[in-house]
């Protein structure tokens, strides 16, 4: 059975800009989930990677709250990243000059399983953690009531998606699923749910990808127009050693060198510019 609209505090959000685009202040945070069903698509390390960036690089106040109760990869991510600053000079000192000039502060990141996790982020909130967005790490599906209750309260969900054929048949069901059960019943706050295309190769940008994405619209899913490339460099999280460059960090955005490339940047700019259109066009 489906559970009714979410009424927690997160049911009475809603952003309002004050600004254009590029300088949104938020009175209440935007709710944000990367999900899949399957895992391997990058749900994670594409959660991570944007919330670093809005944070660290656009300067956006963010939250994130990992309630993938099978693995916790955002909290592991965490714990690894302070062993890697604590122990390699290079990365230290990088830090350290990062910091020196960003002004802020790292933001946080909560564990929680699904069914305490709308609780959990609206509790910081409460407790004076100003954040512009919530980011929630979930794994995908519509068999648990308390992900489909997590789910519903999301203002936007993103899901990841491979050439993989698991993959694409993984999270074109998903997609569909929310569409059904929680969008067209009205059972969410869900504004919008977007296919995010990671891991392609070159021969598949131009073949594949454009083939499934006319697929996802004719069931009315929308994919995002940036594709992310098969590369190594968006899981290199830096060595207890060695001055190798770190590209995914929660305490730190990724190495600029690092950034060629990868569409890193226009993935953020794109889904920037999709969780706060309401916003903007509010303003225009």
């Amino acid at each position: 059975a489906m559970p009714t609209k979410a009424r927690t505090g997160a049911a009475r959000r809603s952003a309002v800009s004050t600004t254009t685009y590029h300088c949104i202040e938020m009175t209440e945070p935007v709710f944000v989930a990367f999900a899949t069903q399957k895992g391997g698509a990058g749900k994670s390390t594409l959660t991570t990677l944007v919330a670093s960036c809005l944070h660290y690089l656009y300067g956006r106040k963010v939250l994130a709250i990992d309630c993938d109760a099978r693995q916790h990869s955002m909290v592991e991510y965490r714990r690894k990243d302070r062993l890697v600053i604590r122990e390699n000079p290079a990365v230290k000192r990088r830090f350290t000059k990062f910091m020196h000039g960003f002004g802020g502060s790292v933001y946080e990141i909560i564990s929680s399983g699904p069914g305490e996790a709308l609780a959990t982020a609206q509790k910081a909130i409460d407790d004076g953690y100003a954040a512009d967005f919530v980011f929630f790490d979930i794994t995908g599906t519509v068999n648990d009531r308390d992900i489909v209750t997590l789910l519903s309260a999301m203002d936007y969900l993103f899901v990841p998606i491979t050439p993989e054929t698991g993959d694409l048949k993984s999270s074109l069901g998903f997609a569909h699923n929310v569409r059904e059960c929680m969008i067209l019943t009205g059972e969410s706050r869900i504004k919008g749910t977007y296919l995010v295309w990671n891991k392609v190769q070159a021969k598949d940008r131009d073949s594949l990808c454009q083939l499934i994405n006319r697929y996802a619209a004719s069931m009315c899913i929308e994919s995002l127009e940036t594709i992310l490339p098969m590369s190594v460099k968006f899981t290199k999280d830096g060595a207890e050693t060695g001055k190798g460059a770190v590209f995914r960090s929660t305490f730190m955005p990724p190495d600029r060198k690092m950034l060629k490339n990868s569409y890193l940047p226009e993935l953020v700019d794109e889904i920037l510019q999709t969780i706060t259109s309401d916003e903007y066009a509010d303003k225009t």
